[in-house]
């Protein structure tokens, strides 16, 4: 049985779409390169939503496909699609992974996206006391949502509540993320312990063979960033304007970007375009290979780095490890990824960063004495002294007792199975998808969640033993869009449950059922649906082509005498308006 399972799914669907890895992805290709070499008891996996399991990832594969998308940028090139190819067949036929209790989940990437991801988690963890440790890159949905896709922000606020809940502890990548990681999950833990480590991300950059930048960029400022509005190439446009107003042309370098384009790119891009002269002094590339990145680094006079927030910032470390000055906003994570040699301007500081690029552009000794402030003062490591730290954190953990669960739902608390909105994680988030057990529930929507025919099962762990009172579970559901018939029962954990109690109703009936369990010594409640027929929601919406036996909208647990919790329960469903002053 492997003990680091390192889980590279987001990687692996990134890599089908695009050939040429971004920060993340590049994080992700070299740790694992390096953990493979080293360490004999680690592998790769990727989580399978069909079946969902993880299957093994064979590493000459994997090792095959991560030298191939630092060699070149076509994506239709025979011998990387071959390579993609070959990958996918592989994971097709694969078994899933052996996991137990000796067995680490390691997730180097994002897994918020992932259908039934964390259900799974939870149920390995119950089922088999592995371990899992997540890394996390940056909080930036829920600190700056104005700046990502809205569909992201909810995304994220539901991953990182359930995160919070199920991670033995979290990877970090610099002491800012783990401040932001601490202060958010604060709310969300109560104060239960979740540890957390940093592994920075001081790493000196793989010198690709450099091929030679155009002649006409000799000389650049060069900014690599995905082109969007976190990283804010408006300020910079209107900088570079201003220095050529003020010294013309012929004394202000080309601004050289580097990236492919991302959200909300409009406003910089129509800056731009309105204004010919800046337009003729910038460049945008996209689609750069390492070798052609390495080039554009040799060619530079230096590099600009801006962002309103950054987990780490690894184009200015890279820009360090080539010798080249990196003026960098001063926010963030960034004066960490500095390591002492940038220079740093106040965030979103339009005159200060002309007045330094002034400096460095037209004061000939500034250049030289900060690049030799470079040779003294920066100190990176490499990605295997990395690795190595990452595996050292690992052991220690795995040699620790495993985590108690998290997940506890408060009687007379609702909890509502849908798909609750950012940008705030809570706890109702996490409960809506964790105590949902099998694989008979569809994903969660805005209204509740669709669930397919066959015996659907709800775990609810309770934050307060009922003692000797019995309990109370109050579910509300919504039947299929066809005369239906349905069997529910609940019980404490150890069991046995009663037999099913069947119930029968109309076409997209709401049905409000009080179920009633014997007081019972374990805190832990099941609640379980049968649902014998497949009813096509065609009838309804011809596209949607899923057959379901019903859906479930809430739920909530009581003693059975908590009289105010069960008023309290009435109040919210049929006063939904009411002020509660």
């Amino acid at each position: 049985m492997t003990a680091l399972l390192f889980d590279i799914s987001d990687l692996l669907e990134y890599l089908r779409a695009s050939r040429l890895p971004t920060g993340i992805q590049r994080v992700q290709l070299n740790i694992l390169r390096q953990v493979l070499a080293a360490e004999p008891d680690a592998a790769a996996c990727a989580y399978a939503p069909e079946a969902a399991e993880w299957r093994p990832v064979p590493a000459p594969l994997f090792l095959r496909l991560a030298a191939l998308s630092a060699s070149g940028a076509d994506a239709n090139a025979p011998e990387w699609q071959a390579a993609l190819a070959g990958l996918a067949n592989a994971l097709a036929n694969a078994p899933p992974c052996a996991m137990g209790p000796g067995t680490m989940l390691v997730n180097l990437g994002s897994s918020w996206w992932q259908p039934g991801y964390m259900r799974r988690v939870a149920a390995l963890k119950r089922d088999h006391g592995i371990r899992y440790i997540p890394f996390l890159y940056d909080c930036i949905p829920l600190l700056l949502p104005e700046h990502c896709a809205a569909g992201l922000v909810d995304e994220f606020s539901r991953w990182f509540a359930q995160l919070c809940l199920l991670a033995d502890a979290v990877a970090v990548i610099s002491d800012c993320t783990g401040r932001d990681f601490a202060r958010l999950s604060a709310p969300l833990l109560g104060g239960a312990s979740l540890p957390s480590f940093v592994v920075p991300l001081n790493v000196a950059a793989e010198l690709s063979p450099a091929t030679p930048a155009p002649a006409e960029l000799a000389g650049c400022v060069l900014f690599v960033a995905t082109l969007e509005s976190r990283k804010n190439h408006l300020l910079v446009f209107r900088a570079w304007q201003q220095l050529l107003q003020r010294h013309g042309p012929a004394m202000v370098p080309r601004l050289v970007c580097v990236g492919k384009r991302g959200w909300l790119a409009e406003p910089a891009l129509a800056f731009l375009a309105a204004n010919p002269t800046l337009a003729a002094h910038v460049r945008l590339l996209h689609n750069v290979a390492d070798g052609e990145l390495a080039g554009l680094y040799q060619a530079c006079r230096f590099t600009l780095f801006n962002s309103f927030y950054e987990g780490w910032g690894l184009p200015v470390t890279e820009s360090l490890s080539h010798g080249k000055v990196a003026l960098v906003a001063d926010n963030s994570a960034l004066p960490e990824a500095g390591a002492g040699g940038a220079l740093h301007f106040p965030s979103n500081n339009l005159a200060d960063l002309v007045e330094k690029l002034e400096t460095l552009l037209l004061q000939p000794e500034a250049l030289p004495r900060l690049q030799a402030r470079l040779l003294h003062e920066v100190r990176l490591r490499d990605w295997a002294a990395l690795a190595a730290q990452l595996v050292a954190e690992l052991r220690a953990l795995l040699a620790a007792s495993p985590s108690a669960p998290r997940l506890a739902l408060r009687p007379g608390e609702v909890w509502e199975t849908r798909a609750l909105p950012g940008p705030t994680p809570s706890l109702a988030m996490a409960g809506a998808e964790l105590t949902r057990m099998g694989p008979t529930w569809l994903p969660l929507e805005a209204w509740g969640c669709w669930v397919l025919p066959g015996r659907s099962v709800l775990r609810l762990p309770l934050a307060e033993m009922p003692g000797q009172a019995p309990l109370r579970v109050l579910v509300v559901f919504v039947g299929p869009p066809a005369p239906w018939h349905i069997g529910l029962r609940a019980g404490p954990a150890e069991g046995p449950l009663p037999a099913f109690t069947w119930l029968q109703g109309i076409a997209g009936q709401i049905i409000p059922c009080a179920l009633e369990i014997p007081a019972s010594a374990w805190p832990e409640v099941v609640v379980e649906f049968e649902a014998p027929e497949a009813v096509p929601l065609a009838l309804v919406t011809p596209e949607d082509q899923r057959q379901v036996g019903f859906g479930l909208l809430h739920l909530m647990v009581c003693r059975a005498d908590d009289f105010a919790a069960r008023l309290d329960y009435l109040e919210r469903q049929t006063l939904p308006g009411l002020a509660r002053i």
